[in-house]
C-alpha cells in the first residue's frame, strides 16, 4: 500500500515545489473523474485526458492559493498530512487506508467503481 501514498517536495528553495500524488481514475455517465484522496481534489472531463488536465490545473491553484496565503502545511496538516514543526518541508501523507476511513465518499468510489491508479507529477515555480 505504500505505493498509493503521496509525496510533496518543496526543493530548493521555497519558490520551487515538486508534488507527486496516485490519482485514481474512473468514468462514471460518460464523465471521466481524476481524483486525489490525499488532497481531496477533483477534475473531470468528457474524455480522460480532459480530466487529467482539469485536475493538474486545480492542483495547480491549491497549491499556488496556499502558497500565497502561506497556508500549504495547515492545509495538509488538515488533510490528514503529518507536517514535521521544526522542518516544515519534511512532511508525510496519511496511508490509503486512514483515507479510506475518513472519507466516505473515496471509500464508496474505491471499492465500487471501476477505478484506475495512476500518477500525477506537477513541477510548480512559484512566484
Amino acid at each position: 500500500m505504500d505505493s498509493k501514498r503521496f509525496s510533496a517536495s518543496f526543493r530548493g528553495s521555497k519558490e520551487h515545489v515538486e508534488i507527486s500524488v496516485p490519482i485514481f481514475l474512473w468514468n462514471e455517465d460518460s464523465i471521466f473523474y481524476v481524483y486525489s484522496p490525499g488532497l481531496d481534489l477533483t477534475g473531470y472531463g468528457t474524455t480522460q485526458e480532459e480530466a487529467k488536465e482539469s485536475f493538474e490545473y486545480i492542483l495547480q491553484e491549491f497549491v499556488s492559493y496556499t502558497h500565497t496565503k502561506r497556508t500549504i502545511f495547515t492545509e495538509l496538516e488538515n488533510l490528514g498530512w503529518t507536517v514535521n514543526k521544526r522542518k516544515k518541508k519534511v512532511i508525510s501523507s496519511p496511508k490509503l487506508e486512514d483515507l479510506l476511513v475518513r472519507n466516505e465518499h473515496f471509500n464508496d468510489v474505491y471499492h465500487n467503481k471501476d477505478v484506475k491508479t495512476a500518477s500525477s507529477t506537477l513541477n510548480l515555480a512559484m512566484a
